[in-house]
């Protein structure tokens, strides 16, 4: 699918699988050609329209920093970068390649983003403002970043539920192990998102071609990224102590069970080997022929049990 969004005189306005890519008058200039999970034959349009070359899907998704980012003297712009969404219940990124040429931006992605959607929403405020190619970009980035709080946000109200969990009653299911390690997975696919659109922020702040106020717009980009590297770093910190808790809750649990094994082997020792000695098949023993020699070995074996058990109790080790 192609959208085309024209702007003339603030008005914004846009256009879904143009026939033409020629601005109608009554429409104004292009200034974002979005392209989402575009055909062969989308794309080859967009390129022999504007006569650019787009970037493949092997070629988007490569981590070289000369397909992340790429800029020339006359203003054109290449770059690549990560976005995190939301689905099923689990998150995964979707690379988003961008293209900026004489004030028209170029998107392409393969699937439908959150971030995409609340920027046109956005925009369709901007009434009677002058909007440029680079300021829907920054619209973009600001958007995802956004949304990107918003999941790391959801991750931490998610870990105090583990963490209470863990904590109050002390839960050491298999599940709850599971859950820590899918949000530490989920934490470092935050983190490297997050750090790849720093590195295209950082760029584009040292770019002569972004004029002073993009600028200080990209500075608070700058910080607000900053403070969520920050707090995905405080977040995983957290994950790992609640996964070395719930270790150290298993193998208290595992002692526990082990102290039980070794009491009962130790209680049962003495009546074992007096059991034994009565077993040998000696013919004179002093006790063969008493009539209380029984209950004498049997009372021998419970006292010597019971002895033990004191013992144990008195140094509380029950």
């Amino acid at each position: 699918m192609i959208r085309c969004f024209y702007l003339k005189d603030g008005e914004l306005t846009w256009e879904k699988n143009p026939e033409t890519f020629d601005a109608p008058e009554d429409k104004g200039r292009i200034i974002w050609v979005d392209l989402q999970a575009p055909s062969d034959h989308e794309q080859r349009r967009v390129e022999e329209a504007f006569g650019i070359e787009l970037f493949t899907q092997q070629e988007a998704a490569e981590i070289e920093s000369s397909s992340r980012y790429f800029e020339d003297e006359g203003g054109f712009f290449e770059a690549n970068t990560a976005f995190v969404m939301h689905q099923d219940g689990s998150y995964i990124t979707r690379q988003v390649s961008f293209i900026l040429q004489r004030d028209i931006l170029f998107t392409m992605r393969r699937t439908d983003l959150k971030s995409f959607g609340e920027t046109v929403r956005k925009m369709k405020t901007f009434k009677g403002t002058t909007i440029r190619a680079i300021q829907v970009w920054l619209l973009l980035l600001e958007t995802q970043i956004d949304n990107d709080a918003d999941f790391i946000e959801h991750l931490t109200r998610t870990t105090n539920v583990i963490s209470k969990r863990l904590v109050k009653e002390q839960s050491i299911e298999e599940e709850v192990l599971i859950r820590i390690t899918e949000l530490q997975e989920n934490t470092i696919l935050i983190r490297e998102s997050i750090v790849d659109k720093q590195r295209l922020v950082s760029s584009l702040l040292r770019s002569f071609a972004v004029d002073e106020p993009e600028k200080e717009r990209l500075r608070i980009v700058i910080k607000d990224i900053n403070s969520l590297l920050q707090h995905t770093q405080f977040s995983f910190e957290r994950l790992e102590y609640l996964q070395n808790t719930f270790l150290g809750l298993v193998n208290i649990e595992q002692n526990k069970v082990i102290k039980i094994f070794t009491v009962v082997t130790v209680v049962f020792m003495p009546p074992t080997l007096i059991a034994s000695i009565y077993g040998m098949n000696f013919k004179f023993m002093p006790e063969l022929n008493w009539v209380g020699g029984y209950p004498f070995a049997l009372l021998l074996m419970l006292l010597a049990s019971m002895g033990f058990l004191w013992y144990f109790r008195r140094k509380k080790w029950l």
